[in-house]
């Protein structure tokens, strides 16, 4: 099992891949049969090639900055992200709170991403989550 310093090493490679949407080199921090849930309430993606096709999309989309310490428990951990998301020439922004879960090889076998289609914005600053509308 990857001890706290191989996560978080580990994530921190995620959100620069993420960044350069370097799609391959994405696949291989996943176990073969991981899953993704990103929301969290939206479609399960199962399997390499339908992680492959779900990064393919969503990458050149986004841009990922980490914006809070990664925590780590056990073989999972938890960190969150700001993303810009360019669709065209419409910016917007989001807050995330991610979660991986890892196999004893280091792989990610779950990746689930809490956020909120509604909560997009068009300014960078952070949410404050207050739920006002």
């Amino acid at each position: 099992m990857p001890n706290p310093a191989e996560i978080r090493a580990i994530v921190a490679s995620y959100v620069e891949m993420m960044c350069d949407t370097r799609v391959d080199d994405i696949m291989e921090l996943f176990d073969h049969q991981a899953t993704a849930e990103d929301p969290v309430g939206g479609e399960l993606v199962e399997g390499i090639e339908a992680l492959r096709n779900f990064y393919g999309a969503a990458a050149p989309l986004l841009q990922v900055e980490l914006s809070g310490p990664i925590c780590v428990a056990g073989n999972q951990c938890a960190f969150p992200v700001l993303a810009q998301l360019s669709m065209g020439d419409n910016i917007s922004y989001l807050d995330a709170t991610d979660i991986f879960v890892f196999n004893e090889e280091g792989k990610i076998t779950s990746m689930r991403a809490f956020w909120n289609p509604e909560e997009l914005r068009p300014e960078r600053q952070a949410n404050t989550g207050s739920g006002a509308a």
